[in-house]
């Protein structure tokens, strides 16, 4: 798989784990055994995706890679509301 659509891919995968751990957390609760099991799939998804971006940018760029970071954080913030 090539790094931009893993990249895409663990996006979307992020953003799904993320609602489904939202909607457990709602339903049964924040220390249900179920939120948490996917609480931690949805951290090892984004350490996936940091994992898969780290090597990505250059470190002569730190100025863009932090305007990256503030717009994946945009969209994950927009997605969990």
């Amino acid at each position: 798989m090539g790094r931009l659509l893993k990249q895409k891919w663990l996006l979307l995968r992020i953003n799904q784990k993320r609602s489904e751990m939202i909607s457990l957390g709602e339903n049964l609760g924040l220390c249900a055994e179920e939120t948490i099991k996917c609480s931690q799939q949805l951290d090892q998804l984004l350490n996936d995706y940091e994992k898969c971006t780290h090597n990505v940018v250059p470190l002569a760029s730190q100025e863009s890679s932090l305007d990256f970071g503030q717009y994946i954080k945009s969209i994950l913030k927009r997605t969990a509301s």
